[in-house]
């Protein structure tokens, strides 16, 4: 098989160097001389130098001489032999030819594959929105990256449609690993992960969003906060709070909240516990919390009162109220949950103790007694969260056809929530009202919650509608708070 192919290219460089050299030489010859120069370097030396008397010898690099005329076009094959075309006085460096050769046919070729690959990313791939200029010009290469993100996105949300979680996956897993992408892009793929139950693939995707755009690392870390919470991970969500807690500039209230809430379902705090020393706390309250949550899960009450008794006086704040409040009661003392509730030593938020002494109230079986204490709540405006969300973790028919009343034209947000809370309480009316308020407000239910009985008022069927239902940050922490 011949290599001439193969040495046309390199030898199209050797030549125009040698006929560069040839003509440097002629110029430094005495002006008589120029005129019957010797032949050049290409040419026979025992001939004249005279055009088409003059073999070449260049051509015999090549097993076929022809073949030679891609190098050279003064090659004048005959059958007695390949001549050259030129006088050795007219030999000079093509340098034009040269480069044409060097970068039409790879251009040519790049052209050719560029297109192709066009019309693959067009009509195989399904990429309809890519131009042909973002396949072509290397710096608009990322376009294509960022297509093709887009493609897996949309077929993911289609797959989840149909109910196809094999497709959902994949094309979910797709858009992950194509390109750093836009940090709100990524965000809508990790809810889109989340709502499909793929949450190995949302933390992967939270966690690559984090690391590259360092300077919105605590925006998103609050994103991913809120997709644990919607799929309702407590351990996750523990871990995630101790990992920002850890940082200097940390939201201090807010991760507290969130890591105090989450160790109070059972068998969070022990896992925690269990965990490497690195992963410890990064205050000593925060491990008498989990010694307190982790002696209440195994029943030893009197364990987790030491325990409670030591974090009382070491974080101060709403966070720590609160999960003493509870605590307390599910240690079974009640006095002291009382008194962590009304205690004065650190003000709290409006509203926030006449919350907690509903939840005290009604868990003595005081039901008139917690609607009093609560009502001055629904009449203030500022604290229709708030209330929503203490009827969301206990629910009160009564109390939410008040709230219901107060606040007719709620965002959606409001009146998620309080359909959430109203079938809770079976408090279908409520149910009804806020629905028809969403779909004013552009926020429609999902079909299969539409009829009200269809599914059931229970926490674990409503739990879907965390993803499903616009919901204030508030009332889905009082949805995903420990039973």
């Amino acid at each position: 098989m011949s290599h001439d192919w193969l040495r046309i290219w390199p030898e199209l460089i050797r030549l125009n160097l040698a006929h560069a050299l040839h003509a440097r030489r002629l110029r430094a010859l005495p002006e008589a001389a120029r005129k019957t120069p010797p032949p050049a370097s290409c040419q026979s030396a025992s001939d004249s130098g005279r055009a088409r008397e003059t073999r070449c010898e260049a051509c015999l690099r090549l097993d076929r001489a022809a073949r030679y005329r891609f190098v050279c076009p003064a090659l004048s094959v005959r059958a007695d032999g390949a001549f050259c075309s030129l006088d050795s006085a007219a030999i000079r460096p093509r340098w034009g030819s040269l480069l044409a050769a060097l970068i039409v046919p790879p251009g040519a070729l790049f052209l050719v594959a560029g297109l192709g690959a066009w019309l693959f990313l067009r009509h195989a791939a399904g990429l309809e929105k890519v131009g042909l200029v973002d396949v072509l010009w290397p710096p608009r290469w990322t376009h294509v990256t960022e297509h093709r993100r887009e493609h897996f996105r949309l077929q993911a949300l289609a797959a989840l449609a149909a109910d196809d979680p094999a497709t959902a996956r994949a094309a979910l897993f797709s858009a992950a690993q194509t390109g750093a992408g836009d940090p709100r892009e990524n965000l809508t793929l990790a809810r889109l992960a989340t709502l499909g139950g793929y949450h190995s693939l949302a933390d992967e995707i939270h966690a690559g969003n984090a690391a590259a755009h360092p300077d919105q690392a605590a925006e998103l870390a609050i994103a991913w906060h809120d997709d644990l919470l919607i799929s309702n991970r407590p351990r996750a969500l523990a871990r995630l709070a101790l990992a920002q807690l850890a940082r200097p500039d940390a939201a201090r209230e807010p991760w507290l909240r969130a890591f105090l809430e989450s160790i109070r379902h059972p068998g969070t705090a022990a896992e925690l516990l269990s965990s490497p020393p690195e992963a410890a706390p990064p205050h000593p309250g925060l491990r008498h919390a989990l010694l307190a949550r982790e002696a209440l899960d195994r029943g030893d009450r009197a364990a987790a009162a030491d325990e409670l008794l030591a974090f009382s006086g070491m974080l101060p704040g709403q966070a720590a109220r609160r999960f003493l409040v509870f605590s307390w009661l599910d240690a079974g003392d009640a006095a002291r949950a009382r008194a962590a509730a009304i205690d004065t030593t650190h003000p709290a938020p409006p509203g926030e103790i006449a919350s907690l002494v509903h939840a005290l109230l009604r868990a003595d079986k005081k039901q008139e007694e917690a609607r009093a204490a609560f009502r001055p709540v629904l009449a203030e405006p500022s604290l229709r969260f708030v209330a929503l969300a203490a009827l969301v973790r206990d629910p009160d028919a009564d109390l939410l056809r008040e709230l219901a009343a107060a606040a007719p034209d709620g965002t959606a947000d409001f009146c998620g929530g309080l359909w959430l809370a109203a079938r809770r309480a079976g408090a279908a009316d409520v149910a009804a009202q806020a629905a028809k308020r969403l779909e004013i407000l552009g926020k429609p239910l999902p079909s299969e919650f539409q009829t009200a009985g269809q599914v059931p008022a229970t926490r674990a069927a409503l739990s879907v509608a965390a993803g499903l239902v616009p919901l204030d940050r508030e009332v889905l922490h009082a949805l995903r708070a420990a039973p």
